[in-house]
């Protein structure tokens, strides 16, 4: 079951197991993340589980996971004001700054030094959490890595945020998604990725700099642009995880974990 974006509708939480095998949510919206963690806690299979989504949808956790795990990352710090960015030193310069639970290019902005916080929009008296990444001098082009449990995928494509200026960047259209083929490196960042968020499926954004591969974000559940045969990918996947679901619960092996954890 995909979860429709849907926020004219009243969602009752389900006093039942609903009949469903397996479901899953796609998009940010709060609702079908609701109705996923819903469905998930009455014992339905939930590809991703709620967890690994919350864990990747807040940045800085994601954050201390990847590097728990040794993946390659920009230099980050994170603050609930903005103006903290002034007091880092000149040689942090440039920096990009967005939420931590920041969604696609939402909230971007770059800041080639430490006055150029003042072209950050007002955050209308509101406390929030920021995230600061060093700027990393990249081709012009994104690296996707989408992953479908064992299986890796690779798709160059033209960054669709223009930080060719100080300030909140521009966010343009951009066409000519290409299938790519992903070296041993890649692949070994895109797998450990999954792995360490304990997603099923999931994207991660790569920057392709002089250093090598450079890790900026994972997500949950991405667009599998440019892969025609992601869905069929998806369907076997959640199909097999389903079965190995059903079989644990026939098994008891769910009661046995419950009273392991509540040893």
């Amino acid at each position: 079951m995909v979860v429709p974006d849907d926020g004219e509708r009243l969602f009752p939480i389900p006093a039942h197991a609903p009949v469903w095998d397996a479901v899953l949510a796609r998009g940010r919206d709060l609702a079908g993340f609701g109705l996923l963690a819903a469905a998930a806690a009455r014992g339905v299979l939930a590809v991703n589980t709620p967890q690994a989504i919350g864990l990747v949808r807040n940045k800085i956790a994601m954050q201390a996971v990847l590097l728990d795990h040794k993946i390659p990352l920009p230099r980050t710090w994170f603050a609930t004001d903005t103006s903290v960015f002034e007091r880092l030193p000149a040689d942090c310069f440039p920096l990009v700054i967005k939420p931590f639970d920041g969604d696609g290019a939402r909230g971007i902005a770059l800041l080639t030094r430490p006055t150029d916080v003042a072209l950050l929009p007002p955050s209308g008296g509101r406390r929030e959490l920021y995230l600061a990444q060093e700027w990393l001098a990249t081709d012009g082009w994104d690296l996707k890595l989408y992953g479908i449990g064992r299986r890796i995928w690779g798709v160059r494509k033209p960054s669709p945020v223009d930080l060719s200026h100080p300030g909140p960047a521009r966010i343009r259209r951009v066409d000519g998604a290409e299938q790519v083929t992903l070296d041993a490196e890649l692949i070994d960042i895109g797998l450990t990725c999954g792995r360490a968020c304990g997603l099923e499926l999931w994207g991660v954004d790569v920057a392709r700099t002089p250093r090598g591969p450079v890790v900026i974000e994972v997500n949950d559940f991405p667009t599998y642009s440019a892969i025609p045969q992601a869905g069929g990918a998806i369907a076997e996947h959640t199909i097999a995880l389903a079965r190995m679901h059903q079989l644990a619960r026939a098994a008891g092996l769910d009661r046995v974990h419950s009273f392991a954890r509540d040893a």
